[in-house]
């Protein structure tokens, strides 16, 4: 994937291609953000495998 994504940037690199980011984020990333938000003041703690 990591490859790709590489080839991708040369390749619109090459054609002077830019593509400016949004000006609003995405659904998913919003509904994301405000789910953190929402679990920010919970107790949140890394559990560990073992």
């Amino acid at each position: 994937m990591h490859r790709t994504l590489l080839k991708n940037r040369r390749l619109l690199k090459a054609h002077d291609i830019t593509i400016p980011p949004p000006t609003t984020p995405p659904t998913a990333l919003a509904a994301l953000q405000d789910r953190v938000q929402a679990q920010a003041g919970e107790d949140n703690k890394i559990k560990t495998t073992c």
